[in-house]
């Protein structure tokens, strides 16, 4: 009798331990509320290293990537042999100064100087924290993973993946981040993010 009572109890704990492992997948509106409070992160930085690659070349940098608002600074060290390269600006206008050159013109020409990617600069400033950027074309065929981020989508003509998600300051936001359009192909593994405070006025 014992041993039937032990066996009752048995399955009885396996069973509520089944029914904890099982996640229901997520809904839309897991996304929704996902979406929205990451979105509201305007002033952040990440640290990583970026990986690209086209027909043509490839390469990688280690980067820092500074975020206030609308304004960026992107610095790249290691890339193409040539030292460093920091680039500062916002969604229309940039300057970059590689070695002893200082250029100035649109992200995306100075993006596609830099690493032989037509990257959206501004979009890539949103697909860092796994969201699609509302100033480009709707993303397409959007996934979610089980607690409601991103896990792909297509935008811009990109396909973008996005895994590896960690929690910081009750944040979840991608570890890496990869894309493809065509022949051309980036990577972006981020080893930590930070949330300055913006400086005083």
């Amino acid at each position: 009798m014992k041993s039937a009572s032990a066996i009752i109890i048995l399955v009885a704990v396996l069973s509520g331990c089944s029914n904890q492992a099982i996640r229901e997948p997520a809904t839309a509106l897991d996304w929704q509320l996902h979406s929205a409070q990451i979105s509201q992160v305007e002033n952040w930085q990440l640290q990583g290293k970026l990986g690209f690659k086209n027909i043509d070349q490839g390469g990688s940098a280690n980067l820092t990537w500074l975020q206030r608002q609308q304004q960026y600074q992107l610095s790249l060290s290691g890339p193409f042999g040539a030292g460093s390269a920091t680039i500062v600006g916002d969604q229309y206008l940039a300057q970059m100064k590689q070695g002893t050159e200082t250029y100035s013109n649109s992200p995306e020409s100075l993006a596609l100087q830099l690493t032989g990617l037509a990257i959206p600069v501004d979009a890539l400033s949103w697909w860092a924290r796994g969201l699609p950027s509302p100033t480009k074309t709707e993303a397409n065929n959007l996934v979610s993973t089980p607690t409601g981020e991103a896990a792909s989508f297509e935008q811009a003509g990109w396909q973008l993946s996005f895994s590896r998600y960690t929690r910081k300051n009750n944040l979840s936001l991608p570890g890496k981040i990869t894309g493809q359009l065509g022949g051309q192909s980036f990577k972006l593994v981020i080893s930590g993010w930070s949330f300055p405070q913006p400086a005083a006025q």
